[in-house]
């Protein structure tokens, strides 16, 4: 197996404005597809050079001439996986916004945050609030800036599977800009812009259906809990002191479900009604089991 040599390509462009992609086109073309939509104009991050094995079964990041990473690339679902290493890798050279891995749509000017662990229905509710008139942000990482404590968006397409379709309901409209198997990469038309915290919701998959209030410091409790810069060394601090600043101003709210999508119009509401603003909504949820 032959590894791409590093080094810029002749008139290439990065993608996700960082990123060089070095391998077979095959594999190269949909993750550029994917990360395209990606753009971080509020940082400055190390080009990272990405060489992907001409069999596509390995693949090695770099930045400034050091190896960051060497991984195997699964046959199945290799587009993720791909895809995911890069992004984290992102989040990881970051040095002036912080994040968090959470789904995240603007409601009316402000940003609902989506706290969960894997499995817990993130992109599903995400999908769900987007249909019923939210933009999309992000379904994969929520940037903070600790300098204006604003939301800043991170469109990485929805990785939607067909049971994230199902407990979704209907998806919001959009362009599928990759495939791989089941899984389809759909860009959501309508995308959410820079805008301060709103509400934060942690995603529990047990209990009975219910959406109630609760404290600031359990949410960021939780959001420290997740990968995010909470748990980079020298960064700990200015992350916690940063979404502590956000939190000030935003309502907490535990959403418990098995299928917490069905919920998205409650949460909706409760996040309009916060602001003082009737709510609106013509998503009808799934019937809950």
């Amino acid at each position: 197996m032959g590894i791409a040599q590093a080094g810029r390509p002749a008139g290439a462009a990065p993608v996700a404005g960082v990123a060089f992609l070095h391998g077979p086109g095959w594999m190269t073309a949909p993750v550029e597809a994917v990360l395209a939509s990606v753009v971080l104009p509020w940082e400055r991050i190390p080009e990272v050079q990405v060489m992907i094995g001409t069999d596509g079964r390995h693949a090695v990041g770099q930045a400034n001439g050091n190896e960051l990473w060497s991984i195997s690339i699964p046959r199945q679902r290799w587009l993720e996986t791909l895809t995911g290493q890069i992004v984290a890798t992102i989040t990881t050279l970051l040095r002036r916004l912080v994040f968090v891995h959470a789904g995240a749509v603007e409601i009316d000017g402000r940003a609902c945050v989506l706290i969960g662990d894997s499995g817990a229905g993130k992109t599903s509710t995400v999908a769900a609030l987007l249909a019923c008139g939210g933009a999309y942000l992000s379904d994969e990482v929520a940037l903070l800036d600790p300098e204006t404590g604003n939301l800043v968006p991170f469109h990485l397409p929805m990785a939607i599977k067909p049971w994230t379709a199902r407990a979704s309901g209907p998806l919001p409209p959009g362009t599928d800009v990759a495939r791989q198997g089941a899984v389809v990469f759909r860009r959501p038309i309508r995308l959410g812009r820079v805008c301060p915290l709103g509400t934060v919701v942690l995603l529990e998959r047990e209990g009975r259906p219910a959406v109630t209030e609760v404290s600031r410091a359990k949410a960021l409790l939780r959001l420290a809990r997740q990968p995010s810069s909470f748990q980079y060394a020298g960064r700990t601090g200015e992350a916690f002191r940063a979404w502590a600043r956000a939190l000030r101003n935003a309502q907490c709210l535990q959403l418990a479900a098995h299928r917490p999508a069905a919920l998205a119009r409650v949460v909706m509401e409760m996040s309009r009604r916060s602001e003082g603003q009737p709510p609106p909504c013509s998503l009808r949820a799934p019937d809950l089991p």
